[in-house]
C-alpha cells in the first residue's frame, strides 16, 4: 500500500515540528502562570500592597504576550506542515489510484477518494496541530491548579474520570456514524458521477427518472446519516462537557470554606477557580476535539486502505492472464446494455463480427447511444448481457485490453509538461523518428513547427492549443501506441473534413481495426461497413447498401451533404 498512515506524512517534516515544539513552551507558559499570577495579585491587593499588584498584573500581560507570539508562530508552522502532507497525500492517492487503473482498468472510488477521503484527512491533521495549543493550555492549567491546592485537585478527579468514561462511548458511536457516514458519501458521490458521465444516454435510452430516484435516495441516505452522527455528538459533548467542567466547578465551590479554614488565602481562590474555569473547559474542548479528529483519521485512512486492497482483491481474479491473441478479431454475441431494468436498452440483441482490419463507422442521432456502444465494444463497459469477445474471452475481464484496445474520447487529455511525454506516455520507448513519423501520418507537423519541436513545454493557461490541435496531439499518441483495435469516439470533431480524413487514413494504414464513431457522414464514405443505431435497433450493412435500402440513413446523408450544409 503507497498511501501511509497520516502521521507518517506529519513525520516526514521533523525540523518543522522540532520548531512547533520549540513554540508550544511559549505557548503553555501563558495557562501556567495564569492562576498563579492572578492569585499573587489578588493577594497583594487585599495586602494593600497596589505596586506589587500592579507588577504582578504586568507579569501576567508580557506572559500573554509570549503565549500569543508562540501561537501565532506555531499557527503559521502547522499550516506549511498541512500543505505540505496534502501535496504528498494526494499525490500518492493518484498515484496508486492510477496504478491500480492501469493493471485493472478499474479506478474504483476515484473521485471520492480525492475529492473527499485525502481534503478531510489533510483538514483533520490541520485540525489536530491547531487543536495542540488547547492541550498545552489544559496541561498548563492541571500545573498550576497542583501548585495552589492538591486537595481541590484530587476533588475534581471523580468527575473527570467520568467524563473519560463518556468520551470512551462517545468515540465508539462516533465511529460506528462516521463509518456509516462515509459509505453513504462514497454511494452518493458515485451514483452522481456516473448520471453526469452517462447524461445523454439516459436521456436518450428514457432512464431520467430512474437515475433521478437513485441520485435522491442515495443523497437522503447519506443526510440521514449526518444528521444522526450530529445529533449523537452534540448529545455526547455536552455531556462530556458537563462532567468535565460546571460538575468540578460546582463541588470545588461546595468545599471553599473547609478549604479556607485550612489555609487557602481570597487570592488563591481566585487563582484556583482560573485554573478550573479556564483551565479544564480548554482540556475539555481538546481531549473531545482530539477524539473527534482521530475517529476522523481512522476511519478514513482506513477506508483508503479498504478502498485500495479491495481494488486488488476484487479485480485481479477477475482478468486472467491468457495467451496473446495472433489475429485480434472481435465477436459480438447477443450484446444488450441498458442503465438499469426499467430503462430502455442502448442495444438489444446485437451479434456482430469484426475481424482484424475491419473498419466500422457507428451513426445515428445523438444521444441514441454511440459512445456507450464504443465503449461496450472497447471493454469499458460491462454488458448487461451476452459478450464481446476477443479470442474466445470477455474483452472488459482480459488483463492484456490495454494492449489491445486504445480509445480516444471526444475530449481531448492534454497535460502540462513536454509535448514529446504528452505524446509516448502510451508508449515511453518510442524514437523521435517513430514519434515524428505518427505526427506527420496524423497530421501534427505544424502544431509541432509551431511549438518548437518534441522538447516544448505545454502549459495549459498559455499554450495557445486549440480544441483541434489537442485532438491532433491525443491522435498522435494513439496511432504511435500500435494497438490492434482503436476506436475513436468522435475524437476529429473539431478538426476540418480534410483533416479528419487525413487522420482516419493514418489509422486504417496501420491495419488495426477501427471503429469510428462518427461526427460527420462522410466517415462512412470511407468506412467498409456501417452500423446504425436507430430507436427500432441496430442495423449492420455497407454504405451503398444502407443507402438505397434504410431511410433513416439516406435522409442522414442527405442532411450532412455539402448541399444541405451550404
Amino acid at each position: 500500500m503507497i498511501v501511509g498512515t497520516p502521521f507518517a506524512y506529519v513525520l516526514q517534516h521533523r525540523g518543522r515540528l522540532a520548531h512547533v515544539a520549540a513554540c508550544s513552551l511559549g505557548v503553555v507558559l501563558a495557562p501556567l502562570l495564569t492562576g498563579r499570577f492572578v492569585a499573587n495579585a489578588v493577594d497583594a491587593a487585599y495586602s494593600k500592597a497596589l505596586g506589587e499588584s500592579l507588577a504582578w498584573i504586568g507579569a501576567l500581560l508580557v506572559a500573554g504576550v509570549v503565549g500569543v507570539w508562540s501561537l501565532l508562530r506555531m499557527s503559521r508552522l502547522v499550516a506549511d506542515i498541512a500543505a505540505d502532507v496534502q501535496l504528498a497525500l494526494t499525490r500518492d492517492v493518484v498515484r496508486q489510484s492510477l496504478g491500480d487503473a492501469v493493471q485493472t482498468g478499474q479506478v474504483a472510488r476515484f473521485g471520492a477518494e480525492l475529492v473527499q477521503h485525502v481534503p478531510i484527512l489533510v483538514e483533520t491533521l490541520a485540525q489536530m496541530l491547531r487543536t495542540a495549543p488547547s492541550g498545552l493550555f489544559a496541561l498548563g492549567a492541571a500545573v498550576g491548579l497542583a501548585t495552589i491546592s492538591w486537595p481541590l485537585l484530587a476533588l475534581v478527579l471523580p468527575w473527570l474520570a467520568l467524563a473519560a468514561f463518556l468520551l470512551v462511548l462517545l468515540v465508539r458511536r462516533d465511529t460506528r456514524n462516521q463509518t456509516a457516514l462515509i459509505y453513504a458519501s462514497e454511494a452518493s458521490y458515485g451514483e452522481m458521477s456516473r448520471a453526469i458521465e452517462g447524461v445523454r444516454d439516459l436521456m436518450a435510452a428514457g432512464a431520467k427518472g430512474y437515475a433521478k430516484a437513485r441520485v435522491q435516495e442515495r443523497i437522503g441516505a447519506m443526510n440521514r446519516h449526518l444528521l444522526r452522527q450530529n445529533d449523537q455528538k452534540a448529545i455526547g459533548t455536552a455531556a462530556v462537557n458537563a462532567a468535565a467542567t460546571w460538575l468540578p466547578a460546582l463541588t470545588a465551590l461546595g468545599f471553599i470554606p473547609l478549604l479556607v479554614r485550612r489555609g487557602l488565602t481570597p487570592g488563591e481562590i481566585v487563582g484556583a477557580f482560573t485554573y478550573l474555569l479556564a483551565g479544564l473547559s480548554a482540556a475539555t474542548t481538546f481531549v473531545t476535539a482530539m477524539a473527534s479528529h482521530l475517529v476522523v483519521l481512522r476511519v478514513q485512512h482506513g477506508r483508503l486502505q479498504e478502498s485500495a486492497e479491495g481494488r486488488g482483491a476484487a479485480t485481479t481474479p477477475d482478468l486472467p492472464s491468457l495467451p496473446a491473441v495472433s489475429s485480434p478479431d472481435i465477436a459480438v454475441r447477443d450484446l444488450a446494455f441498458s442503465y438499469g431494468a426499467s430503462a430502455t436498452p442502448i442495444v438489444e440483441g446485437l451479434h456482430l463480427d469484426l475481424p482484424h482490419g475491419d473498419h466500422l463507422a457507428i451513426v445515428g442521432t445523438s444521444g441514441i447511444g454511440k459512445s456507450s456502444l464504443a465503449a461496450l465494444l472497447g471493454g469499458v463497459l460491462v454488458p448487461s448481457r451476452g459478450t464481446v469477445e476477443i479470442g474466445d474471452a470477455p474483452l472488459h475481464r482480459r488483463s492484456d485490453r490495454f494492449d489491445l484496445v486504445t480509445m480516444v474520447p471526444q475530449e481531448s487529455y492534454v497535460f502540462a509538461g513536454a509535448l514529446r511525454d504528452n505524446l509516448t506516455y502510451l508508449t515511453p520507448s518510442a524514437t523521435d523518428e517513430q514519434i515524428l513519423a505518427s505526427a506527420q501520418a496524423v497530421g501534427l507537423e505544424r502544431v509541432l513547427e509551431r511549438l518548437g519541436g518534441l522538447d516544448a513545454e505545454i502549459d495549459l493557461a498559455k499554450s495557445g492549443l486549440s480544441a483541434g490541435e489537442r485532438q491532433l496531439v491525443t491522435l498522435t499518441r494513439a496511432h504511435l501506441s500500435e494497438r490492434p483495435i482503436v476506436i475513436l469516439d468522435e475524437a476529429t470533431c473539431h478538426l476540418d473534413p480534410a483533416a479528419e480524413e487525413r487522420a482516419e487514413c493514418a489509422f486504417m494504414e496501420t491495419g488495426a481495426t477501427l471503429i469510428v464513431v462518427a461526427h460527420r457522414m462522410s466517415a462512412t464514405l470511407r468506412a467498409q461497413r456501417v452500423l446504425l443505431m436507430t430507436t427500432d435497433g441496430v442495423v449492420v450493412d455497407r454504405h451503398e447498401d444502407l443507402l438505397l435500402s434504410n431511410p433513416l440513413y439516406a435522409d442522414l446523408h442527405a442532411f450532412w451533404s455539402p448541399e444541405a450544409r451550404a
